[in-house]
């Protein structure tokens, strides 16, 4: 007893100020920082084996395409075509025994030219099987508008569906840093990534998708219950329960042992203090330790999952968590770099987070702000202020009270989207309240719902539940898109014209029913655009600008095909280059077909680093090297192949 009173009295003599000390803080972010760093030494390996794959991919793509790579180093040492598929082989694309040559290596995998020009078409094969039949059409395929989803990872065992979800076309995933321990994310980020290889092996082309993490709350929360134990639990009075700050403990919370986000503020707590869990339960705080609390229920009540706690008024509850600390941290060393708060909060909210970030060295991330739609009241635009401090937002639904029920908005919630969209900063909106028809949308905010979203969220757990929705919006997408392209305006507010490029070339893929619009550029400027228009043919983004893997997914129906090499020769030459990959990529995919519009957006003049021209092609399996060569700049002389312009219409802005 004399030995707890003597803790108790310590903590209680070094926690007189509600601020921790700067050396305090200096040592606490030291100690998270170097371990971190250690947690990061997985995902660094994987990201390098990831950059090495790449490279070898694009030579090896080059070499099938044109007949020569960048530098000729694959010439030089052949034994770099072996790695394709021996050293990088993980999981599902094991490498076979036996196959120890140069030439049994070629020949398992399908070259791209073999893929590109010697596969039959479509008509051909079913009409050598149909003797005496002609097709008349051939029926397009469903859009399952796969892209369109971002899975929400840890809420279950996800890590065998990882393929499927890169091989359906899905390339955004969330990670909420609040459930289990950073050890847990961080093996679900290593898997993530070595599942892009693995798929990249099988595609022959780099995979990359963008994560984003969900920041633990300011406020205090229990941890997740052990659902294999029970949902809930009945807290009687007089039951003895231990508050612990262990997030081994967040998945895993039970009767006696209840995670609470709340490090920094244990040292603030008395003996005898009351804790006050939901609505009901009542603790006793009886013994003082420096990561839990020993408590006795004093009051019972239902305990569950993810419920309000509130401590002693002297616990600074307002100040940065040692969670968010940890969180900023941890994504920053493991490569994340979007962040989401968890509550928009005021502007002193946003500042002192802002400046936070910048003293751990992350002010470099994207911080996007969680807002629940439903939930937002009033007219007078005070939240305004949202859309324009935050890079992005994370729209979630709360359930209604009377089920089912309409889905009612408020002005500010309406302005808040309004704006976000008019900035063309990303939305994610979680849309399983309307999946499962507790909520019904008005029509009059079909467009909040169906067309501003750029992705929309879905737990990994209820992946295979969501028909409902994702048909229900494909069908109002469709409708919405005509109509919303002609009422925008046609002012460019853009200082370069890229907006008025960006509307004529979504205008234009509509128009010529076009199968896909591939980017190449640096910077992510002209994708943004283009994706604020919601076209419906997928965007292919080229480009060697590593940074913008991390965040370029996030918008409507962007995926990103990495383009990076030491060797420049000239602009014009890279942007050839780059267009003939990525149509080599889309046809290997079956996105494209024999004689398919595509558009392509480059940069014509080499002193730009946006582009400015668009290109409509037709597609020619066998020809299309030759054709781009001649038309992408045809008045340079130095890569023509060919001078055959059939089915090529250039538009210069």
């Amino acid at each position: 007893m004399d030995e707890l009173k003597a803790d108790v009295q310590e903590i209680s003599e070094t926690s007189k100020d509600n601020e921790l000390s700067i050396k305090q803080k200096k040592d606490v972010i030291e100690n998270i920082c170097q371990r971190l760093k250690v947690v990061a030494v997985d995902v660094d390996k994987v990201l390098r084996a990831k950059e090495l794959l790449s490279s070898l991919q694009r030579r090896k793509a080059f070499i099938d395409l044109i007949g020569q790579d960048d530098d000729g180093s694959l010439h030089k040492n052949p034994e770099d075509l072996k790695r394709l598929t021996s050293i990088h082989s993980l999981k599902i694309m094991s490498y076979v025994p036996g196959v120890d040559s140069f030439s049994d290596d070629l020949q398992m995998y399908e070259s791209i030219s073999e893929d590109i020009c010697q596969m039959p078409f479509d008509e051909e094969r079913w009409g050598n099987f149909f003797a005496g039949y002609q097709i008349l059409n051939v029926p397009e395929t469903l859009n399952t508008n796969e892209n369109g989803k971002c899975i929400e990872l840890g809420c279950g065992k996800c890590d065998e569906n990882l393929y499927m979800y890169l091989h359906s076309g899905i390339r955004c995933f969330l990670i909420d840093l609040f459930r289990g321990p950073l050890r847990e994310n961080q093996d679900i980020i290593v898997q993530l990534r070595e599942a892009e290889i693995a798929v990249s092996k099988e595609f022959g082309f780099p995979v990359t998708s963008t994560i984003i993490a969900k920041l633990s709350p300011r406020q205090q929360y229990t941890g997740y219950l052990d659902m294999e134990e029970c949902d809930t639990y009945e807290m009687k009075r007089g039951y003895k329960t231990i508050l612990t700050a262990d997030r081994n403990y967040s998945l895993h919370s039970r009767a006696d042992m209840i995670y609470v986000n709340a490090r920094f503020l244990l040292a603030d707590v008395r003996q005898f203090d009351i804790i006050l869990i939901g609505e009901d339960i009542q603790l006793m705080v009886r013994t003082v330790r420096q990561d839990h609390l020993k408590c006795c229920v004093c009051r019972g009540g239902t305990l569950s999952s993810f419920m309000p706690v509130l401590f002693p008024a002297r616990c600074s509850k307002c100040r940065l968590s040692y969670e968010e600390v940890e969180d900023l941290t941890f994504a920053r060393e493991v490569g994340i770099n979007v962040v989401v708060s968890y509550i928009a909060g005021t502007v002193q909210y946003i500042n002192n987070l802002e400046k936070v970030m910048a003293s751990l060295q992350c002010e470099n991330l994207r911080l996007y702000a969680r807002v629940v739609l439903n939930e937002i009241e009033g007219c007078d635009g005070e939240l305004n202020w949202v859309a324009e401090r935050y890079d992005g937002l994370l729209v979630e639904l709360a359930e209604p009270a009377i089920v089912p029920d309409i889905m009612r908005m408020c002005p500010n919630a309406e302005c808040v989207l309004q704006l976000a969209r008019k900035a063309k900063k990303p939305i994610l909106l979680d849309t399983w309240p309307i999946n499962e028809q507790h909520l019904r949308v008005d029509p009059a905010h079909y467009y909040y719902i169906f067309f501003y979203p750029d992705k929309y969220v879905v737990k990994c757990n209820q992946s295979r539940q969501v028909f409902y929705f994702s048909f229900w919006q494909n069908a109002i997408f469709d409708q919405i898109l005509p109509v919303a392209l002609a009422k925008m305006p046609h002012c460019d507010s853009s200082h370069t014209g890229a907006d008025g490029l960006a509307r004529a070339v979504v205008t234009a893929s509509l128009e010529v029913n076009a199968k896909a619009i591939v980017v190449c550029g640096v910077t992510t400027r002209m994708v943004q655009k283009i994706s604020h228009f919601r076209p419906k043919a997928p965007i292919l983004f080229v480009s060697h600008m590593r940074s913008a893997e991390d965040y370029v997914s996030l918008y409507h129906n962007v995926t990103m095909l990495p383009f990076r090499t030491t060797y420049f020769v000239n602009h014009r030459r890279n942007a050839f280059r780059k267009s003939i990959l990525a149509l080599a990529y889309l046809s290997s995919r079956k996105i494209i077909d024999q004689g398919d519009q595509i558009i392509l957006v480059y940069n014509y003049s080499s002193g730009t680093t946006f582009p400015e021209k668009y290109l409509i092609y037709k597609f020619d399996k066998i020809n299309f090297v030759q054709h781009l060569s001649g038309s992408l700049f045809p008045q340079d002389t130095e890569c023509v192949f060919c001078n055959d312009m059939e089915g090529i219409y250039i538009y210069t802005h």
